[in-house]
């Protein structure tokens, strides 16, 4: 398997990347159901969902028209709080028996949308192992098909940038529906707009009067009146009185003087209103839970884990917070009170979630003396909430759950090594499940900012350095990844020593990309050195002394050396099926590479079966698009050819040919190699004009 050894970092090794996807568990939908059989929403129908007939009737008729489905994507487009995402949720629950799929994806931030696109893919069975990105365009591929979903709807909330995500809004049209909600009236090139406003008056009073019963008509339109008819305010106004009980004129006496306030804070003219129902709200509350609420407003917008917050971590939060962490059920009990006063929503997976503006008017109304120590302990508990296992998949879904908190917090700017720890674990999260371009500007950024503020021997900016240039050499930038990695080496071996584990393994991830670029000398002698200082450290069977070992079998192999080579990797795959057992990754690794040494060595019968047994395996560890089985499938295919199976190879090649032009585009190098293999089984074949089609666009590239 000699792409998959030289083409990784001499890392400790690790659980398999991705399971193999299998079909995804989609339940049967029967005409009496009551929603769509493959569904995610993060919000139960609201029970005071009120008015809003004539912008839902616009909308079906927009998306069904005269019963042929629209070909354009529709977007709901008004300020914030104005209740554009309710509209949503309303739709879907009416509609939701007119769907097969119904799919949730928050779209404010690219890395959150990616993740919602990818857990559909699991879900319908289309996700790309360890491939965030190629699982999103997969099911939006499925989506614009059709044949298992005619009739699907997929609402992106909160969109800012108007883009068309992995091609979903070309997707809509059949029986397919895109639904946006934005701020940004620019959504209106890539799609119908329907403009959603503040309520009637008429409307707004029964909004109210439905959260508060008692409150008597004129009373009603007065509240309304004092908030401006803002959905998202008069559902907060509507919460405080029933909490309270305060009469209807002391309230608009409130929040007429705290709006002065509010607006001499700098909180925008059209959100004063709103703003100064929240702080109202908090003047009902006890110290903990305001506290509470004013910690949250530190992160982001999106779903905030509850777990966040643990007796753990008590002394990382002001005294009064710490003692309520170290008690789950008062923790609850100012959960509950939270969510009464509408000051956060409980959503799926015990998270919270503030309003923006909330969050604005929150951290506006800080005290100074507050503002630091609430941050402070926003970072502290991002920095000490990895999860358990970080290379799993439940792993990375926990990452990312907490990215854009980290960017909302800004803990790349935190002077903790506990922070700069979770970032650069972040990154390689990121990494492992395949959404190379947000890890890439995640490490480039830790780098940059660690190099300016730390200085560029900091063991830390060391660190991102290194991780950024493994983000290189992933995406084929093999000369910007060598120059940097030649600079971790330099400052390793001055600062640490030769024989610093560091050292060496900066040394043994320079050597992967020297083999990348071909330079198979240089790479020989570097990895022999790795290996002897490797065993003397660390001992045989260390980790990463074996996968020393097995990356020199394969630079051996490439020179020629087969015995050597052979040797070599015999003993590492023997000590992989003694440690971790015959289906760990890095044992099927060790097996593959051997098959290619064999093939090298002309025992092509002894190669072909133990490539068979290695893709076998990989499928079924693995999934059919992870790197490695792609790696292995095309090395079976050179010891089929060279058993003149050339039929056999032309179909294995072809298929990762389409696999690497799929995932990783037409111009990377395993790409253009994969091209290049086909070609030469085409003109064994016979098929010459084929061969030379794609040799000629090989030699182009």
């Amino acid at each position: 398997m000699v792409e998959a050894a030289t083409s990784g970092e001499a890392r400790p090794s690790r659980p398999p990347s991705f399971p193999g996807a299998g079909p995804g568990d989609v339940g049967p939908r029967f005409p009496a159901a009551g929603r769509a059989g493959v569904w995610s929403l993060p919000w139960e129908r609201n029970r005071h969902f009120t008015g809003r007939e004539e912008e839902l009737s616009e909308l079906r008729s927009r998306l069904v028209g005269d019963g042929r489905a629209a070909t354009v994507p529709q977007a709901l487009h008004g300020l914030g709080g104005v209740g554009k995402t309710q509209l949503a949720v309303q739709y879907a629950y009416r509609h939701a028996r007119d769907y097969d799929l119904v799919w949730w994806v928050p779209a404010e931030d690219p890395a959150l949308a990616l993740t919602a696109l990818a857990a559909l893919a699991e879900r319908v069975g289309v996700a790309v192992a360890g491939q965030a990105e190629e699982s999103a365009h997969a099911v939006v591929e499925l989506l614009r098909q059709g044949g298992r979903f005619p009739r699907w709807l997929v609402i992106l909330d909160n969109a800012e940038r108007p883009e068309d995500l992995y091609g979903l809004l070309s997707a809509a049209g059949g029986g397919g529906h895109v639904l946006v909600t934005t701020r940004d009236l620019a959504w209106s090139r890539l799609a119908g707009t329907v403009e959603v406003d503040v309520l009637p008056r008429d409307q707004a009073v029964v909004l109210l009067r439905a959260r508060v019963p008692r409150l008597p008509e004129a009373e009603a339109g007065q509240i309304a009146a004092a908030v401006d008819d803002l959905p998202l305010a008069l559902a907060q106004a509507g919460a405080w009185l029933a909490e309270t009980g305060t009469p209807a004129r002391d309230y608009v006496d409130l929040l007429r003087e705290r709006v002065s306030e509010v607006m001499a804070r700098g909180i925008p003219a059209d959100h004063a209103p709103v703003a100064a129902t929240w702080t109202i709200a908090l003047r009902s509350l006890d110290e903990p839970a305001v506290l509470l609420a004013r910690l949250w407003a530190q992160f982001g917008p999106e779903p905030i884990p509850v777990d966040l917050i643990r007796s753990e971590v008590a002394d990382l939060l002001p005294a009064p917070l710490g003692a309520v962490a170290c008690d789950p059920l008062a923790l609850r009990d100012i959960i509950g009170t939270l969510v009464r006063t509408a000051i956060v929503r409980l959503v799926v997976g015990d998270m919270v979630v503030m309003h923006r503006l909330v969050q604005a008017v929150l951290r506006d109304d800080t005290p100074d003396s507050l503002r630091p120590a609430l941050r402070q302990a926003a970072c502290g508990l991002l920095a000490h909430s990895h999860p358990e296992n970080p290379t799993t998949p439940d792993g990375w879904r926990r990452y990312a759950q907490l990215y854009p908190h980290a960017l909302a917090t800004d803990l790349l700017d935190t002077d903790s090594d506990k922070a700069r720890d979770f970032i650069l674990a972040l990154a390689w999260a990121l990494r492992d499940q395949g959404d190379y371009p947000t890890s890439r500007r995640l490490a480039e950024h830790a780098h940059h900012q660690w190099s300016t503020h730390l200085g560029e021997d900091h063991p830390d900016t060391i660190r991102a350095a290194g991780n950024f240039a493994s983000n290189l050499a992933d995406q084929g930038d093999y000369p910007a990844a060598r120059a940097l990695k030649e600079d971790v080496l330099a400052r390793r071996r001055r600062i640490l020593g030769e024989d610093h584990p560091a050292t060496i393994m900066a040394a043994g991830n320079l050597a992967n990309t020297l083999v990348n670029q071909g330079d198979y000398p240089a790479a020989r002698a570097m990895q022999e050195d790795v290996l002897a200082r490797l065993r003397r450290v660390l001992g045989e069977d260390h980790p990463d002394t074996i996968s020393a070992a097995g990356n020199l079998a394969i630079t051996l192999g490439s020179l020629g050396d087969y015995a050597a080579a052979r040797a070599l990797e015999e003993d590492v795959l023997a000590r992989r099926r003694r440690i971790l057992g015959e289906d760990h990754p890095d044992t099927i690794m060790a097996a593959g590479n051997l098959a290619n040494i064999l093939r090298d060595l002309g025992d092509y019968a002894a190669a072909r079966v133990l490539g068979e047994d290695v893709l076998a395996r990989l499928r079924r560890v693995l999934g059919e698009d992870h790197p490695d089985t792609i790696m292995d499938t095309g090395n079976l295919a050179a010891t089929l050819g060279s058993l003149g199976d050339y039929a056999a190879a032309r179909a294995l090649e072809e298929d990762v040919f389409a696999r690497r032009r799929r995932i990783l585009g037409e111009d990377h190098p395993a790409t253009i190699m994969a091209a290049g293999n086909l070609a030469a089984t085409l003109g064994s074949l016979g098929d010459y004009a084929a061969a030379r089609a794609l040799e000629e666009d090989v030699f182009a590239r």
